[in-house]
């Protein structure tokens, strides 16, 4: 048996590891983990807690069924005066005020004012939570190639975005130097290795290819795992530092036209990122497991887990060149180790080698770390029937500039959905549960600001969220995108089926099924003809809900041109001029993420789908076996030990008693639409959860 197939399922987080893919993330903290039957176990109790409450209405009474209709008898539907009340206008003002400038954590309390006196004015409850989080901010870096013999430098890298005219983003004056957030200080020299991805597989093969990192600064391409994964796998290997850049091949002049002929990543675009070990713990890094407020004990930066120790810096492809020419000829040809290896400069001239180089580079990142106050704005619209309980949705506000698609767009939804949320309320509607807005600061960091808070309020918000629905970047491409528990697929397909596609006759859910046959590797997914929902996959301000709170958890958006991504050209010009010029995407992915959160918050049998969790369950735990069935076919071990047969029969028992109270539950789900009725035909108040009755 392989030692990779030990250790998964010999560690306390296996089945985590195994749902999801990037499981060289190397696990969570004590906090995070579930052992490997617990966790279907759980799963199949959280199957009623998060539907058992909504399966219980309140029984009918006289006033119910007063208000069957209106003194003029007629009924009006709720997603219509939805959908009418969303204003492109409206959508395109939020968005220019929220990309006006650099925004990053702990640096935009005038737009966490904006926000918070923005929901007071449409009547939302609303305030201003703070936290104080250990944050890093740049103070000097450097890049240069020099032989160590003479003492020469050869190139000193510029480290530095290009201003471009007529795009205000790119020329701001605050804008931030290129770094890492949570970089380690430092300042190192070696020789230069490149390593593709930077992934753990990279890593092994160089190894298997004779060559050795240790003492090296390493070069790898952002994209395929998290940064913290890059440098982390690098500081495990022995390299001294970590350089990244951005590739054109994975979103540069390979994709098509660059900034500003196109949307995509231009030469001098640099990347920005976090390096904290997110999937270890999210939030602050000192504060693990409990809120940073402004009293909290910290532990020492030595003892936080989820920090590396090797210092890091983004750069552009501009910058990368003359890195990847002097490794050329040194080493092994990366083309010889798999054609993946292979960039998209190959048309500059450059051929990939592995090196390493014999000229040495200098790696200089100076950083200060402080204790630095955030603000999250958090709103609530008291539900009408069952107060004490919430569906939560939210959005990080912080930015590496200004940020149009990442995060601004969906700021600007989020504050929209506000005012039409307000709306609806002058006409007599209010939600059945409480809706509770979340504007997160210091996402960008490390998911700090909904982390912070949800480790202030974990007991409350395991015992009464509904849901966690979160829209990171609503807006950077055309291309319908959803991460989400199982639970949610019903709602999603159906709130999609009712959402027009912009400048066409289709819906959201007909285009997103269609990208997603396109790209589907997976036979099983084309033959049922069902859009891709990727599952346990939740990234961004999802984490803390899903993993820590346990709450099941959505984010969603439109994706595409990630060209711009964390660098000075994500701005609100180019959003305009070549992702969404006419805000038709805002207006869609706004009705998607409201109509989702209506539902959620109003209707009385919440269509959550716990059978969809079970079968995905036993998809992934039979994918898992067939994977160990190839590995042992290539391997000279055969067998299986005792102990992993044993623990194979104990997840096949959690999921089938998982899959019974699944069947339990939907069996009760459909009693009470039996009993209740379904949308319009409900009776009294039920009808709420799509009409109002004036």
């Amino acid at each position: 048996m392989f030692d990779a197939e030990k250790q998964l399922l010999n560690s306390d987080g296996a089945v985590e590891k195994q749902l999801r893919p990037h499981h060289e993330q190397l696990g969570r903290a004590t906090r995070f983990r579930r052992r490997t039957v617990t966790v279907l176990l759980s799963l199949a109790a959280l199957a009623f807690v998060f539907v058992a409450p909504a399966l219980l209405p309140r029984a009918p009474s006289t006033s119910d069924t007063d208000d069957l209709q209106s003194s003029a008898g007629g009924l009006i539907d709720l997603t219509r005066l939805f959908f009418n009340a969303l204003s492109t206008d409206h959508l395109r003002t939020n968005l220019e005020y929220y990309t006006s400038g650099t925004h990053a954590a702990g640096a935009n309390k005038t737009q966490a004012a904006h926000t918070l006196e923005y929901f007071k004015k449409q009547g939302i409850d609303a305030e201003i939570v703070e936290y104080f989080p250990w944050l890093n901010r740049p103070l000097s870096q450097r890049v240069a190639v020099f032989n160590s013999t003479t003492h020469e430098v050869l190139f000193e890298a510029l480290l530095r975005e290009d201003a471009i005219p007529g795009d205000p983003a790119s020329e701001d004056p605050n804008n931030l130097a290129p770094f890492h957030a949570y970089s380690a200080d430092g300042n190192v020299t070696g020789q230069l290795v490149y390593a593709n991805y930077g992934s753990n597989d990279d890593f092994n093969a160089l190894e298997q290819a004779g060559i050795s990192v240790n003492d090296a600064v390493v070069i790898v391409r952002y994209g395929k795992v998290h940064s913290s994964v890059k440098v982390h796998a690098a500081e495990l290997a022995g390299a001294r530092g970590v350089l990244i850049y951005s590739d054109p091949k994975d979103d540069g002049y390979t994709k098509g036209k660059d900034y500003p002929v196109g949307p995509w990543r231009p030469e001098s675009s640099i990347r920005r990122d976090s390096v904290l070990r997110h999937r270890i713990h999210p939030g602050d890094p000192l504060t693990p497991g409990y809120p940073s407020t402004k009293n909290s004990q910290r532990i020492d930066p030595d003892n936080a887990v989820n920090l590396c120790r090797i210092p890091s810096l983004p750069l552009s492809y501009r910058d990368a060149l003359p890195l990847l020419s002097a490794i050329q000829n040194h080493g092994v040809a990366a083309s010889n180790i798999s054609s993946s290896w292979v960039g998209g400069l190959t048309s500059k001239g450059i051929e990939y080698w592995t090196g390493p180089s014999t000229l040495e580079v200098n790696l200089e990142n100076r950083v200060e770390y402080r204790t630095v106050a955030i603000q999250n704005v958090v709103g609530r619209i008291k539900g009408w029937e069952d107060p004490g309980q919430a569906v939560i949705i939210g959005n990080h506000r912080d930015a590496w500039s200004s940020g149009a698609s990442d995060p601004s767009s969906g700021s600007a939804v989020l504050l929209e959905l506000a005012r039409v949320f307000s709306e609806l309320g002058k006409l007599g509607w209010r939600p059945r549960r409480t809706i509770i807005l979340g504007s997160w600061d210091a996402a960008e960091y490390g998911l700090i600001g909904s982390t912070e808070w949800v480790e202030e309020n974990i007991d409350w918000l395991r015992a009464s969220a509904v849901a966690y629905v979160n829209v990171g970047a609503a807006v950077g491409g055309n291309a319908f995108a959803v991460t989400a528990s199982p639970v949610f697929q019903n709602l999603l397909y159906a709130v999609t089926k009712q959402v027009p596609y912009p400048h066409s006759n289709e819906t959201v859910y007909d285009v997103w099924l269609r990208q997603s046959l396109a790209t589907s590797l997976d036979a099983d997914a084309s033959a049922k003809s069902r859009p891709a929902i990727s599952p346990f996959e939740l990234n961004g301000d999802t984490i803390a809900f899903a993993m820590h709170a346990g709450i099941s958890s959505v984010d969603m958006g439109f994706v595409g041109s990630a060209g711009a991504q964390h660098s000075n050209f994500d701005s609100f010009k180019r959003m305009v001029s070549f992702v969404d010029p006419d805000m038709q995407l805002h207006l869609a992915i706004a009705q998607v993420w409201g109509l989702l959160a209506i539902r959620l918050a109003d209707d009385p049998v919440l269509d959550l789908c716990t059978m969809c969790y079970a079968k995905d369950i036993r998809h992934i735990i039979r994918q898992f076996e067939k994977q160990m069935r190839l590995r042992r076919s290539a391997s000279v071990a055969d067998s299986v030990d005792m102990s992993t047969a044993k623990k194979l029969r104990r997840l096949h028992a959690a999921q089938r008693q998982l899959e019974t109270n699944a069947r339990i539950v939907e069996h009760d789900k459909r009693h009470l639409r039996s009993v209740y009725g379904e949308e319009c035909q409900m009776t009294g108040r039920r009808r709420h959860a799509s009409c109002l009755a004036l």
